[in-house]
């Protein structure tokens, strides 16, 4: 059995990975939400753990004999390699916070834009301006 514990972006998160009944390799996950204290970990590992994983056996048992019907389509482990790293590749914004940050900055970042293409067009109006105000002092003749 072997217990890893990660922050997903928003939660602390504990792998438990172990042998199932079968002696089949299974894995689940256990949110702990703020980071845990080794206290809390002990009691988890202590009290809670082998009650986590009886309920995920009965709930695998219920999963699997309820989709026998299906054909299970094995991926090969390359392929299942490929999809893990695609997948730790994406980045993590679960928070609405983030979520709310990241939509407000592309807000300002698209607001800024339009201002200097703004700012542009009037400069470059004043120039024309400018120049047509010199073309038709200098015809005048003074």
């Amino acid at each position: 059995m072997k217990l890893t514990i990660y922050f997903d972006g928003s939660f602390w998160c504990g792998l438990i990975e172990y042998e199932g009944i079968q002696g089949d390799y299974r894995a689940c996950r256990y949110v702990f939400g703020p980071e845990p204290k080794d206290k809390e970990l002990e009691q988890f590992i202590y009290f809670k753990l082998q009650s986590f994983i009886n309920k995920n056996d009965e709930y695998l048992n219920y999963s699997v004999s309820a989709s026998k019907t299906k054909i299970d389509k094995k991926i090969s482990p390359k392929k299942m390699q490929r999809k893990i790293n695609k997948e730790k590749r994406k980045p993590v914004m679960s928070t609405k916070a983030q979520l709310a940050i990241t939509k407000s900055r592309e807000q300002k970042k698209s607001s800024k834009k339009q201002q200097k293409g703004l700012n542009k067009r009037r400069l470059e109006k004043e120039k024309f301006d400018l120049k047509q105000k010199r073309k038709l002092e200098k015809k005048k003749g003074h």
